[in-house]
């Protein structure tokens, strides 16, 4: 299958996620095309694609405007292709149940705000990338992790994205994505049978 693939990614996890995600599925034989989501023309047609994969994170309690946009935009498109959204949020484990409640409220809210529905989901515990960070930016969630009991040390990154999970999700996306594809591929052949016995039953 072709597949896009649009990320936002402020400080960089989640497209290092859709990346990971990109190179699995391409490993099972799908071609795969990147694209960064701020940069993205208005005008970009999706409908060339046979799949459509969305990555975003969460800074300061949003998902990129770009991805929002870009989703409500190319709502139609969307519904009639098999698609998947990935959130990624926050600065602590994936087992921690204050995360995981969080991070289904983020993934929630998003869908709710743009009325997608995609087939697949998940969500994936991000990275403080404090070096990378404005001064500003810096203290601010330097704060806001101090308050959370989350690492404050700003000399270094900090990531909690667990990649096995992250893996494993790619695979069932490979597979799900497989099967959408045979069995478009057996309905067409269908079609085509149906449509040549009832061209011959009017010879």
């Amino acid at each position: 299958m072709k597949i896009l693939a649009v990320f936002g990614s402020s400080h960089g996890q989640a497209e290092k996620v859709l990346h990971r995600i990109a190179a699995v599925l391409e490993q099972h034989g799908h071609a795969v095309a990147i694209h960064d989501g701020e940069r993205l023309p208005r005008r970009f047609d999706p409908a060339g694609f046979d799949a459509v994969l969305v990555a975003a994170s969460i800074i300061l309690g949003h998902h990129q405007s770009a991805i929002r946009e870009f989703v409500q935009r190319q709502a139609a498109v969307l519904a009639e292709l098999p698609t998947a959204f990935i959130s990624i949020n926050g600065a602590a484990p994936e087992s921690d149940p204050k995360w995981q409640s969080a991070a289904r409220g983020y993934l929630e809210g998003f869908l709710r705000q743009t009325g997608w529905q995609p087939r697949w989901t998940a969500t994936f515990a991000g990275a403080l990338r404090y070096p990378s960070y404005g001064p500003l930016t810096r203290r601010l969630i330097k704060l806001i992790s101090w308050q959370a009991g989350a690492p404050t040390d700003t000399s270094r990154d900090h990531e909690f994205t667990d990649w096995a999970a992250v893996d494993r999700f790619a695979g069932e996306l490979a597979a799900g994505l497989r099967d959408d594809r045979n069995s478009r591929s057996a309905r067409g052949r269908r079609a085509k049978s149906a449509g040549e016995e009832k061209s011959a039953g009017r010879r």
